[in-house]
């Protein structure tokens, strides 16, 4: 199904990074990037710090769009994509899978559109290092 798993990786980790995170749809700003070396640093390989990443910025999509139903729809299928990307990432066993575990819950309460929605957002954004700003920026239009 995703046929780049196999293409030859980026030599280092922090390109890893950046590579798996583009994979997801997102491309790495500056700040990001610190964040990226700390949680490489902290032990986390760079699929894991990627979905990290991806699912903060998401976070703070979603944040940023308010409550507006239908620009919140938009982010469904990247979401269901970003999901499928990353349990292929678990089975292939390039992830922990309680790291699955979380960053799945994560993002399906990122994009669910219920009572606990902004809860979810906020516990995210509430890190001290990755929830300072933003550490990528998607390259999805969600057309909203």
């Amino acid at each position: 199904m995703f046929g780049f798993l196999k293409k030859k990786k980026p030599a280092n980790d922090l390109d890893n990074v950046t590579y798996h995170l583009q994979m997801m749809g997102y491309d790495l700003l500056p700040y990001g990037v610190s964040v990226a070396q700390v949680e490489l640093s902290s032990g986390y390989n760079a699929i894991e710090t990627a979905s990290h990443i991806a699912f903060t910025t998401m976070a703070l999509d979603v944040k940023e769009i308010g409550d507006d139903v239908m620009a919140l729809a938009a982010f469904m299928p990247h979401a269901k994509a970003l999901l499928e990307l990353l349990k292929e990432y678990k089975d292939k066993k390039l992830m922990n899978p309680t790291q699955w575990d979380n960053d799945a819950r994560a993002i399906y309460h990122i994009v669910t559109v219920d009572e606990h929605q902004l809860e979810w957002i906020d516990k995210i954004l509430s890190d001290p290092i990755a929830g300072k700003a933003r550490l990528a920026k998607s390259r999805i239009d969600y057309e909203f």
